[in-house]
């Protein structure tokens, strides 16, 4: 069991914030998408503020990214549907979600927050603000590098602890890592197992954690470690994320992409022309 506490900041586990902003910015636009709610965040500073504010509020949270990929598994499974749709955040993560609300006729959606790109940065934040993470996710020896590096970054931090993400085959690991969560309180637990296992597995457990918000987050320490390249920024600004990355893995994302894109697409294509017509 990997835990990380040299140099750990003291944190208190609730306290009031962002009372200022609670009828502000933090609490954007929402659109109507496939039957579930999307948060149209502008800023990164937005989008920040208020992942802190649903981590230090009394009740737990769900915060998560919406992107074709799990749109297209939320058509599939009404579970990850039900989950998802009653999830307090579901902002943009992908650039196909713009397109999307744009042939809806909406126009709060006008950029993804993808966590690939910032996450080191959202942990300097959240250290700065006295927030503890916990992060699950990633193959063994993935995550470990990945918060080495973070520490190379910046040496006082807010990281308790974390472990990879293989956990699901074996109940006694599972219940060890459960335990562990439990017991040094986290007020974020990153879950990165890829959609759905990842929703799947929080809606089974959130009752029995002691944390605050939960974030599935996917493969994000995957690209911060170098072991899949990261897109470039302003080619996944300009809506082709998706080429890139099947550039690298054509036979892994080639349905992924190439069936599921169109797919999602011609979904939101009838949505807005019964919207239009009635």
């Amino acid at each position: 069991m990997a835990i990380l506490q040299l140099n750990r900041i003291e944190t208190n586990t609730k306290v009031d914030v962002l009372v200022e902003d609670q009828a502000g910015s933090i609490f954007p636009d929402r659109i109507k998408m496939e039957g579930v709610w999307i948060d149209a965040f502008d800023t990164k500073q937005q989008f920040f503020k208020r992942l802190l504010y649903e981590a230090k509020k009394s009740e737990k949270s769900l915060f998560a990214g919406s992107n074709i990929h799990n749109m297209n598994m939320i058509y599939k499974h009404p579970r990850l549907k039900l989950i998802l749709g009653k999830a307090d955040v579901f902002y943009c993560d992908g650039a196909g979600i713009v397109v999307a609300s744009k042939i809806l006729g909406e126009k709060s959606i006008r950029k993804r927050f993808a966590n690939g790109d910032w996450l080191f940065e959202l942990f300097d934040y959240l250290c700065d603000h006295q927030c503890t993470i916990y992060y699950l996710g990633g193959e063994p020896g993935i995550v470990e590098k990945g918060i080495e590096l973070y520490r190379q970054r910046r040496s006082e931090h807010s990281i308790i602890g974390y472990h990879h993400g293989f956990i699901l085959n074996d109940p006694f690991l599972e219940r060890q890592v459960i335990d562990h969560i439990n017991q040094v309180r986290p007020d974020i637990l990153f879950v990165g197992m890829g959609c759905p296992l990842q929703e799947f597995w929080i809606d089974d457990h959130k009752d029995e954690l002691n944390v605050g918000l939960f974030y599935p987050i996917g493969a994000s320490m995957d690209y911060l470690v170098g072991k899949v390249p990261r897109c470039p920024i302003w080619l996944g600004d300009i809506g082709l994320e998706w080429l890139f990355r099947l550039s690298l893995e054509p036979r892994r994302l080639f349905h992924r992409y190439m069936v599921g894109n169109p797919w999602f697409l011609s979904r939101i294509t009838i949505q807005a022309i019964k919207k239009f017509l009635f």
